[in-house]
């Protein structure tokens, strides 16, 4: 008899947990599903990684599919011709394709400074010194691209000119070449900085020194995408804030992202990576007028680029609803 008490109330507590959960709001609402590309390593996986494992996305009704793509410029082709959703990466590429004639709208800007370095094998300690020498970027027309042709142009040097421009891969692709001596120098995420300084290498520009505006990491969809979703819109980028906030208010949380990322329990890398992405993202993820401006300087010779402005890369429709229904506070 006791034994079928202990049954009937194991049953019982089953059944009202069930009843519990489907009026829960992960139950009860229908996720919205959403494909979405990323490019280039560190930051945007954290935020990726943070939302997934916290059940963010979910919670704000999306059933997200995150593929990685493993360069920009790539990834631009991949949106355009209706892969992906959005594209989580740098928004100098989404404006190069509008300037080209599509129609891809920068939505949000979750990080709005530079977080690269410029790394250089170990006899070369300068910019200048890479004159004559092979460099790497991801591809032509990538993130990666811009920021190492800003990188030597404040250096000193001509990147028409005066090296030799090879594409890579990413990240990790580069600091393989670096490392092999296929190249001399190369943009790299800062989260490689603890490793490359234990190789020998040098560190010659550190980007986020600059102080520049620049839409580094940025959600870019396509103008009708946007016109037809304008929920899902909102509800990504109130998730990828949320990401953020996570991220820099809790720190052992954001530790153990960032080590699941890496693939690393090195205390010193996970230490500055965590420390890095604290610092570059931002919770009200507005694009800036100055960073626009930023891209578009270095765009001088896109046709396009002169009589362009801020308004015709960006779609801020969504975040202006979440600023007034307080989801940056």
């Amino acid at each position: 008899m006791q034994n079928v008490n202990i049954r009937v109330a194991a049953s019982l507590a089953v059944f009202l947990l069930a009843v519990a959960a489907s009026f829960s709001p992960a139950y009860s609402q229908t996720l919205d599903k959403m494909r979405l590309g990323y490019s280039g390593t560190g930051l945007n996986n954290y935020v990726l990684e943070m939302g997934r494992r916290a059940g963010i996305f979910r919670r704000n009704g999306l059933d997200l599919e995150v593929v990685y793509v493993n360069s920009g410029s790539l990834l631009n082709q991949a949106l355009i011709a209706g892969t992906f959703d959005v594209s989580f990466s740098q928004g100098s590429e989404a404006m190069l394709a509008k300037l080209r004639g599509a129609d891809m709208r920068i939505t949000a800007v979750v990080a709005n400074r530079f977080n690269h370095v410029y790394l250089t094998a170990p006899s070369i300690t300068s910019i200048k010194q890479l004159k004559g020498k092979k460099v790497a970027v991801s591809r032509f027309g990538s993130g990666s691209h811009f920021q190492s042709n800003l990188a030597l142009k404040e250096g000193g040097l001509d990147p028409d000119k005066d090296v030799t421009v090879l594409q890579i891969g990413n990240s990790g692709a580069r600091m393989a070449a670096i490392l092999s001596g296929t190249v001399d120098g190369t943009i790299m995420a800062a989260d490689f900085v603890p490793r490359a300084k234990k190789e020998g290498f040098n560190v010659v520009a550190d980007l986020a020194d600059s102080k520049i505006d620049y839409p580094f990491l940025s959600l870019n969809m396509m103008g009708n995408y946007i016109e037809r979703n304008p929920k899902m819109v909102k509800a990504l980028i109130k998730s990828m804030s949320e990401s953020i906030r996570a991220l820099q208010t809790d720190q052992p949380a954001a530790k153990a992202v960032v080590r699941t990322v890496l693939r690393t329990e090195d205390v010193e890398t996970v230490d500055y990576a965590t420390m890095r992405s604290i610092q570059v993202l931002a919770r009200r993820p507005f694009p800036t007028a100055a960073g626009i401006q930023t891209v578009l300087d270095e765009f001088d010779k896109e046709p396009k680029a002169k009589s362009s402005k801020f308004e015709d890369f960006v779609d801020l429709r969504a975040l202006r609803e979440l600023e007034r229904e307080g989801a940056f506070k």
